[in-house]
């Protein structure tokens, strides 16, 4: 009868949940499993392309990863968040490197930044800087000759449309399904608004065949970070501001630096050359490197933006993007800082006089 009682009683409840807490966003944990699946889309698409060279170079630093994480003997070997991060680490410097780069060179120089980066400053969340734009920047600085350097005319820079004069001199190569897909888009989506895209811009987003992995499948790269997007993985606030205050940049006063046209920046090949989306959506967030709240993330967007104008210009830049990050991450602990002490103020006044409110109410 008692067992008939209570289970009455308790017609109310429609549900019982054994864990009682509920995640607003993603675990890092489940982070890093969307993360590493990304990266390794990216991956497909080399192997699909026979990408040899730039498949060494990925196979090289992550050998260099797992090696400096697995270096403390004390390690658990069979952590798989641990594989996780250490297989992001690789795979992103891999992604960053040119192909014509010394594989042996890149595990040693990947070995050293990420060995280090791990005994002094502690990983993966822990580290204020980020590890990847480190060795990239090194790999930049000891093997400046193997990073691509593409040169532009004067007549190139000074038309309205740098990135198609680029496609139609055969620095970016055109797939053979380019006509039939843009004659696809211009029929069937464009012309519904009146206007059309020209030949070779859907090579561009599908594969540009840059040396360096990350600056190749553009449109890989949106529907990523869409992904990173829609999972709230990553906030928004700093991937907008960072794009809007760099294309804005492009878009007006690019053109003053080498007599173009006013307001007639190539905003399309800032946003799809030098790895700017990849390392917007990748690497601009870094765990730890970041301030935490928006008005801090706003004043990093700004800045990044700001920086990454006077640092890519029109883009085209090989390595330009790590040193960016760097500065960054250096801007980042001032904005900590500043929020720190604004945090203690608050705690110290305000969350003080409330406290002693209610106990003047509990007290009368």
């Amino acid at each position: 009868m008692k067992s008939k009682k209570l289970n009455s009683s308790n017609k109310s409840f429609k549900s019982v949940f054994l864990g009682p807490f509920t995640y607003l966003r993603p675990s890092v944990r489940t982070e890093a499993y969307i993360m590493l699946a990304l990266l390794l889309s990216q991956l497909a698409l080399l192997i699909v392309t026979k990408s040899t060279a730039s498949l060494c170079i990925m196979l090289a630093s992550l050998l260099a990863s797992y090696a400096a994480d697995f270096s403390n003997k004390e390690k658990n070997y069979t952590d798989s968040f641990t594989i996780m991060a250490s297989s992001i680490r690789g795979l992103m410097i891999g992604l960053l490197l040119p192909a014509t780069f010394p594989p042996v060179a890149v595990f040693f120089i990947s070995f050293a930044v990420l060995f280090i980066n791990k005994h002094t400053l502690g990983g993966f969340a822990n580290s204020w800087i980020n590890p990847v734009a480190v060795t990239v920047a090194i790999c930049w600085i000891i093997g400046m000759k193997f990073f691509p350097d593409v040169s532009l005319s004067d007549s190139a820079l000074q038309s309205k449309n740098i990135a198609l004069t680029l496609i139609q001199d055969g620095t970016f190569p055109m797939i053979k399904a380019d006509v039939a897909v843009t004659n696809w888009l211009n029929k069937r989506i464009f012309s519904l608004f009146g206007v059309s895209i020209p030949e070779g811009y859907v090579s561009l987003l599908w594969d540009s065949h840059s040396l360096i992995p990350a600056f190749r499948f553009n449109l890989l790269t949106i529907i990523s970070s869409i992904i990173l997007l829609g999972t709230d993985i990553l906030n928004p606030i700093i991937p907008a501001v960072f794009i809007f205050t760099y294309a804005f940049l492009v878009k007006l006063f690019a053109p003053l630096f080498y007599d173009g046209t006013f307001l007639h920046g190539d905003v399309i090949l800032a946003l799809l050359s030098s790895g700017t989306l990849f390392c917007t959506f990748f690497l601009l967030q870094w765990h730890g490197t970041t301030p935490f709240t928006n008005r801090g993330k706003w004043c990093y967007g700004i800045f990044a933006g700001i920086l990454a104008f006077f640092v890519l210009g029109i883009g085209l830049s090989p390595a330009g993007f790590a040193f960016i990050i760097l500065i960054t991450n250096i801007l980042s602990l001032f904005i900590q800082s500043i929020e720190n002490h604004f945090l203690k103020e608050f705690t110290g006044s305000v969350l003080m006089q409330r406290l002693k409110a209610v106990r003047e109410g509990n007290d009368a």
